[in-house]
């Protein structure tokens, strides 16, 4: 095993060899005995050894290249010479200058040109000293060698040249990869890769910080996976839009990502299909967590759309979700209500023990109003206090009145502070809309003067508003 390793790593002197036998039998490859001409060949096969050629190298000091090249180009020149054939090195030197390109970059193309020089000169002054003898004759020989110089410096430069454009991109594209690493490896985002069939293929190390997980058990997973139920209808419209556009198009959405310690963050999802780039081949995604930002954002729309003091919508955020109840009504063909409640007695309450006891109370009666209420009506403070009370989808005025007959009677038993009864009431309006009838403003204002009327009529009055010129089919 080890022989043919040997043998394989000196193939080229092992070559050479067996050609300088087969010219012998010819008469074409010199007088100088074989022995000497298979020690040097030996010798070749030796040096080309990988041990040898590491020790030659050494710490790769500036010098050693020109040794290690000056060696090995001297070697092949005298090979050359020794058998006559000494101004025909052309094909031999740049032979070894693809090797040294190879091994060692564009900076070897100076220790092999020169070497080829000198040791073509030392050849061709052996030769015409008669220290050895050629097949080439005189002075044709050193024009042959002459030209062979400029053959191996002019081949040499240019090779060198393509080299070295190839180096300055390969290290271009290197720092290009090292600067695209170091961001990932520093950037607070999660960058993911997936395929077409949203698989995911790379993940940055961010992952383990913003998502808990390891980068490597998210590899093959499916990125539906990471995302809130509520959020699959938008992520595969994503996905849809993703597939459909090409790289030119970034999407930016907001979702709920499952974090490894099974708690859901709002992360601001930047997408980009760039499958069609040889370069990328992927489709990429940004995660960045933007749940502090969505609480303090939630926060304040909640606290703009809501009562400070009862947690209810208040008016404006009432009048709007009526609006939308009673285009839902005119699209579905249902009836929508609106309940319009005035508290009984409550500013004997505020004067008898003080506006804190009357705050306390508000909040009581609205945790009442509430639960008397359907899970798909919507409860506001109008202000003051005043209620209302949108019901999104009634069956006609017996289920309206039922709803606002359990507020009276919640807020009648249910009136208390720190466990002190209190003697309050509630008065209610009752205004109901027929599919496409009136408007959230119309519907409003009719159940406040149903109110009005309940109010006139005494203590825990309902009353339901009804146009003499008009009777709506349900009632």
């Amino acid at each position: 095993m080890h022989l043919l390793r040997f043998l394989r790593n000196g193939k080229e002197s092992l070559l050479a060899l067996v050609a300088v036998v087969v010219l012998r039998q010819f008469d074409f490859a010199g007088t100088v005995p074989l022995w000497i001409l298979a020690a040097i060949l030996t010798a070749g096969v030796v040096a080309q050894q990988p041990e040898v050629r590491r020790l030659a190298a050494g710490s790769d000091p500036p010098w050693s290249l020109w040794v290690r090249a000056g060696l090995t180009i001297l070697w092949a020149t005298a090979i050359m010479y020794l058998i006559g054939w000494g101004p025909f090195l052309t094909v031999v030197d740049l032979y070894i200058l693809s090797i040294y390109l190879k091994e060692s970059g564009s900076r070897a193309w100076h220790p092999v040109a020169v070497a080829s020089v000198v040791s073509i000169g030392l050849g061709e002054l052996a030769s015409a000293t008669g220290l050895i003898d050629g097949y080439v004759p005189r002075p044709q020989g050193y024009g042959i060698a002459l030209l062979t110089c400029l053959g191996v410096v002019a081949t040499a430069q240019v090779m060198s040249r393509t080299v070295r454009q190839a180096e300055v991109a390969q290290q271009a594209l290197r720092g290009s990869e090292e600067r695209f690493r170091a961001l990932v490896r520093d950037s607070s985002d999660v960058i993911m890769l997936t395929g077409a069939d949203a698989r995911v293929t790379y993940v940055s190390p961010a992952a383990r910080s913003v998502l808990g997980y390891r980068p490597d058990q998210l590899l093959g997973e499916a990125m539906w996976k990471l995302y809130h139920p509520s959020d699959q209808l938008r992520l595969t419209e994503l996905h849809a839009r993703l597939l459909s556009g090409d790289g030119s198009t970034e999407y930016t959405h907001e979702l709920r990502v499952r974090h490894a310690d099974g708690e859901w963050h709002w992360h601001e999802i930047i997408a980009r299909n760039m499958l069609a780039d040889p370069a990328v081949g992927a489709i990429i995604v940004h995660h960045r967590d933007i749940t502090e930002r969505r609480t303090v954002q939630d926060r304040i729309a909640h606290a703009a759309s809501h009562d400070h003091l009862t947690g209810l919508a208040n008016g404006p955020t009432l009048a709007r979700d009526l609006e939308l109840a009673l285009h839902q009504g005119t699209r579905y063909q249902h009836p929508v209500g609106i309940l319009f409640l005035d508290l009984d007695g409550f500013k004997a309450v505020n004067d008898s023990y003080g506006h804190e006891a009357g705050d306390r109370l508000l909040k009581t009666i609205s945790e009442v109003i509430v639960r008397s209420t359907r899970d798909t009506d919507v409860v506001g403070r109008l202000g003051g206090d005043e209620f209302g009370v949108v019901l999104t989808r009634v069956n006609g005025t017996a289920e309206a009145r039922a709803v606002a007959g359990r507020i009276i009677a919640g807020i009648v038993d249910g009136a208390s502070v720190a466990g002190l009864k209190m003697d309050v009431g509630c008065s209610v309006g009752v205004a109901l809309a027929f599919p496409g009838g009136t408007d959230a403003k119309t519907l409003l204002r009719h159940a406040d003067t149903a109110m009005y009327r309940a109010k006139r009529r005494g203590r825990n009055g309902l009353e339901l508003y009804q146009e003499e010129e008009l009777e709506a089919p349900w009632i």
